[in-house]
């Protein structure tokens, strides 16, 4: 939830406008509750909210994703070894490979 709703309620709340405090007795009449527990409420709300946005956009093919870039890291400097110096092309894949994975793996966890 945002702070500036906070704030605007919180303002309404405690203003000397007679309509303000009208408008907010007839939220809290309507509502059933004190504008303490519906800000309470919208901010438990915003948190669910968020931590379903997180898990949403959250990954969950990481492993898949680390292994694909090994892939393309050992195809690469395989077909560059390749050309350059045969007899070690093997060891450079999976050097590469290696490389890859890792590198996926250390750039996710910072």
């Amino acid at each position: 939830m945002s702070q500036k709703l906070v704030e605007a309620l919180q303002k309404l709340a405690t203003s000397p406008v007679k309509l303000d405090q009208i408008a907010i007795t007839r939220l809290e009449k309507e509502y059933g509750a004190s504008l303490t527990d519906i800000l309470t409420e919208l901010e438990d709300y915003a948190i669910v909210h968020q931590v379903i946005n997180d898990q949403i956009t959250k990954p969950k093919n990481k492993p898949l994703i680390a292994i694909t870039n090994g892939c393309f890291w050992a195809a690469l400097i395989g077909i560059s070894t390749l050309l350059i110096k045969p007899n070690v092309t093997i060891a450079a894949m999976t050097l590469g490979f290696t490389a890859g994975i890792s590198v996926k793996l250390i750039g996710e966890k910072s």
